[in-house]
């Protein structure tokens, strides 16, 4: 598939196009990985039901504040992506967000970056 018009031009649309076949195509190679590394559980309990504003809002509350735009952009990306993958894989994102949220070595790292880029973190 070309992305360039009879000029020679890159058409917007297929760019966009290839970019989604791309993130798709990473996305069923990432869920076949969890797959075969965690295959599917035979007895499996059933966890209370909770919302993606509840899961936010929970991370958001044990982050320092200035990470919590950080926090909702990252649950953000988990729930778009969610839909194709095996719950588990998605428990295994949350659990990562979470993780991060709570390592005092990443919030030091995080702002000194911000410091370093002369950006306020405010």
């Amino acid at each position: 598939m070309s992305v360039t018009n009879d000029n020679e031009v890159t058409s917007l649309a297929g760019v966009r196009l290839s970019l989604l076949v791309r993130k798709a195509l990473q996305i069923r190679q990432a869920v076949e990985r969890f797959a075969r590394d965690w295959p599917p559980l035979l007895n499996r309990q059933p966890m209370p039901v909770f919302a993606w504003s509840e899961l936010e809002r929970q991370l958001s509350s044990l982050a320092p504040e200035n990470l919590s735009p950080m926090v909702t952009d990252l649950v953000s990306a988990v729930r778009k992506e969610a839909s194709p993958k095996p719950p588990e894989m998605v428990l295994r994102e949350i659990l990562i967000i979470a993780a991060t949220v709570l390592d005092e070595a990443f919030h030091e790292k995080w702002h000194e970056n911000w410091a370093q880029e002369g950006t306020t973190m405010s």
